[in-house]
């Protein structure tokens, strides 16, 4: 039953993120074009693994100890042009408004809906290219209902599911952190949306990239930190092996970890007190009988169950591709990302998205988006990305609370003159270059990720030839955060008070994928001006 294959999300690729606090995910597209991630006097050595370089002025994230920047300028000049930012400028500029623009952060979920003006946009932007306002809401359209023809979850099991357990799924799998769609009949959530042919519900850009906010408002562009991603797939994969199996397993034969089983125990608990239930499951999914199952083994099934809210991996069985490494990522957010004038201006080569800072282009990712999702890429051509293309862009971060103004300024102080900015001098506080994972310390289990043998080449029959690994890390944009509560690529550090050392110490995870070590840039400031810190931080 290859439909029980499930692709949340692979846009979880496409931001830039990990090594420190912001957005992040393994990336997928560079095309090298000159530029390597190695210094200039490395680039032709082997590509295991390799030393971290590229665009940018400074050449490590480190402050020298001896009141002198890595760029050679001396911590708190504010002598050279730029005064306080010298010669980086403020990375947090603010951000030039799209010259069009639609509700992408709102308390009313119909307003971010557009009132129902979604609808049909696509047929009326193309009846009419070059109206601005139409090609927004087709892009906005794609965004929360277009899966690209990318593998999904079979939808009769989705609608049995959706009717006969709202009391532990929630309704659209609300309690699994999906938002659910109030135009959707069937219940769907957004994120969620029937193929062309409505026999699978695929997932969309909203899945992973459309959240509630902590004050109520609903944001576009933000990283669904609630998300369950482990426990939806174990919904829908391993819960119908258990059904089956408790039925004489028709063959099946594919056994259940137990750490998967508790996940899904409610329902289970469920299903066996009813036979009416189990024949009901029957009917629904008679359809789908004699089909192909994909292996699931215990071991990932096991690792699913572990797994965060906010974090996945989607490179991984069940889905359509499975690298044969565990790598644990964070949710990203997608909005600021830098435009192709931003990357110029401050030294980028192009905009470094995913963790790995491998994506050149947003198109980029949705080509391999459509590619690992089993899609057809043949299919999707520029033309057709654009409306979506250009709806991304037009995002931004959703305004902050207030914050008091003179831990803002003292704590901006403390941002050029401890460092940070020497990792974060890019728009919206991303980074310029990639670092290597010793450099940043963080867990390194990323550094396999399409390349488990470290080879230099991509496994599973996939070129990458314009997507070339880097082994290696991107700093993440610095906005949004006081919206968010996961960190470091693998989210493994909850808040930042716990990345900065502030407060009581945290256990140490040391385990593969899952390790919250590393970045300790901040952790030597003083108790103030950590605080001025993460309030500027929290002022984006």
């Amino acid at each position: 039953m290859r439909t029980l294959v499930f692709t949340v999300a692979l846009l979880a690729l496409i931001q830039p993120a990990c090594s420190s606090p912001g957005d992040d995910s393994p990336g997928t597209g560079m095309e090298s074009a000159g530029w390597s991630a190695l210094p200039a006097d490395e680039a032709s050595s082997g590509p295991t693994a390799p030393t971290a370089g590229g665009p940018g002025p400074a050449s490590s994230p480190s402050n020298t100890g001896d009141g002198v920047r890595s760029d050679g300028r001396a911590v708190g000049d504010g002598t050279s042009d730029g005064g306080l930012w010298g010669s980086y400028g403020d990375p947090f500029a603010a951000q030039a408004e799209p010259s069009v623009a639609l509700t992408n952060v709102s308390t009313s979920l119909n307003d971010v809906l557009e009132n129902g003006d979604l609808e049909g946009a696509c047929d009326r932007y193309a009846n009419d290219p070059s109206n601005e306002v139409e090609k927004l809401l087709c892009g906005k359209w794609m965004f929360f209902y277009e899966g690209f023809g990318t593998s999904g979850v079979p939808k009769p099991l989705v609608d049995f599911l959706l009717k006969h357990f709202q009391e532990e799924l929630g309704i659209g799998f609300s309690k699994l952190g999906l938002v659910a769609d109030p135009s959707s009949e069937a219940g769907y959530p957004l994120g969620m949306a029937p193929n062309e042919e409505e026999t699978h519900i695929s997932f969309t850009c909203a899945s992973c990239h459309f959240a509630p906010l902590p004050d109520g408002r609903f944001a576009v562009g933000a990283p669904n930190l609630d998300y369950e991603y482990g426990l939806h797939t174990l919904t829908f994969s391993a819960f119908p092996l258990v059904v089956v199996n408790g039925m004489g397993g028709l063959g099946l034969g594919q056994p259940v970890h137990p750490d998967a089983l508790e996940r899904i125990q409610p329902l289970v608990d469920k299903m066996d007190a009813s036979w009416g239930l189990k024949a009901q499951f029957m009917m629904n999914m008679a359809s789908l009988m004699g089909q192909e199952l994909p292996e699931f083994p215990e071991e990932q099934q096991a690792q699913y169950a572990r797994w965060l809210p906010g974090t996945m991996d989607f490179v991984a069985s069940p889905l359509h591709l499975d690298d044969g490494v565990e790598v644990v990522s964070k949710i990203s957010a997608i909005y600021g990302i830098p435009t192709s004038e931003e990357e110029e201006e401050v030294g980028m080569v192009h905009a470094m998205l995913g963790s790995t800072g491998n994506t050149q282009t947003t198109e980029g990712f949705l080509e391999l988006f459509v590619d690992f999702g089993g899609g057809e890429p043949s299919a999707w051509d520029s033309e057709d990305f654009e409306p979506l293309l250009a709806y991304i862009e037009s995002l931004r971060p959703p305004k902050p609370p207030q914050q008091p103004e003179e831990l803002v300024e003292a704590g901006e102080q403390v941002f050029v003159e401890a460092g940070c900015i020497d990792c974060h001098q890019g728009p919206r506080g991303s980074g310029i270059r990639l670092f290597s994972f010793e450099e940043i310390g963080t867990d390194d289990a990323l550094k396999q990720w399409m390349d488990p043998g470290l080879t230099g080449e991509p496994c599973c029959e996939k070129g990458l030839e314009d997507h070339p690994l880097t082994y290696s890390l991107k700093s993440p944009r610095l906005v949004g955060l006081w919206a968010m509560e996961r960190f470091l690529h693998n989210g493994s550090v909850g808040s930042l008070d716990e990345l900065l050392c502030l407060g009581p110490t945290t256990t140490p995870i040391d385990e593969i994928a899952y390790g919250n070590g590393g970045h300790e840039f901040g952790c030597d400031l003083s108790t103030e001006d950590k605080v001025a810190l993460i309030t500027y931080l929290e002022s984006h």
